[in-house]
């Protein structure tokens, strides 16, 4: 089957550049008007001229989901504070949450290394502190750098060198994507029949009449109860 991660708009340079202003403004507001929060601004590192699709945007929006759930398990309240998700120049959200930045900050680099797809996000924490906002890095708290895709050297190494052309990081990006959204889509197919295997169970078990079996009325009703509460 062919893959459709780049099936999108091309985007140009200047577009590419404008957004970043954009992102640093919205950024620098969002700090402004709530000093005592953290942001945490979400994109993904796509590399070519085309920066989202249908099938980027999905996967983008199915990791943020996850990344969610992480902060709910650990008891990290958070909002939605904006999102530009079809956004030619790549799909971005923008979150507030009321937790230490260092605390936020091992969260998202623990969700950006705990699966290879993951790497694809850059999920950048910010703070306000005396007045100055800045953002933390992964070196102010000695976390692991972030590492190359293909050949697992730092990152930034390659990035200055262009040690790798487009079209491997491409490549390999597209196996990322295709390969996290063929396990979102078993995990959804599973949690489905689970639900379904559950209705199926209630409804045998609250059909009357039936011979012998538990029900309802008259065959161990009491055990009936029971079952349908828990």
């Amino acid at each position: 089957m062919v893959s459709k991660v780049f099936e999108g708009t091309n985007v140009e340079i200047p577009a590419v550049l404008a957004n970043r202003d954009r992102r640093v403004a919205t950024q620098a507001q969002l700090l402004r008007e709530h000093p005592s929060l953290v942001v945490v601004a979400c994109k993904l590192n796509i590399p070519g001229p085309v920066k989202n699709s249908a099938a980027i945007q999905a996967f983008f929006t199915a990791g943020l989901a996850r990344l969610e759930d992480q902060w709910l398990a650990c008891g990290q309240p958070f909002e939605i504070a904006t999102s530009w998700e079809d956004a030619p120049t790549g799909p971005e959200r923008f979150y507030l949450l009321y937790s230490a930045g260092v605390t936020v900050k091992e969260g998202t680099v623990h969700f950006e290394e705990r699966q290879a797809a993951n790497r694809l996000f850059d999920l950048d924490v910010l703070i306000t502190n005396g007045g100055e906002s800045h953002s933390l890095s992964r070196g102010d708290f000695d976390l692991p750098v972030r590492t190359c895709l293909i050949c697992g050297s730092p990152a930034k190494e390659c990035g200055r060198s262009r040690r790798h052309s487009v079209e491997e990081l491409q490549a390999r990006v597209t196996k990322l994507i295709d390969e996290a959204t063929a396990a979102n889509q078993r995990e959804t197919v599973a949690e489905q029949l689970a639900d379904q295997a559950v209705k199926a169970m209630l409804n045998e078990v609250v059909t009357w009449p039936k011979p012998g079996l538990v029900d309802p009325v008259e065959h161990r009703a009491r055990e009936c109860k029971i079952f349908c509460v828990n």
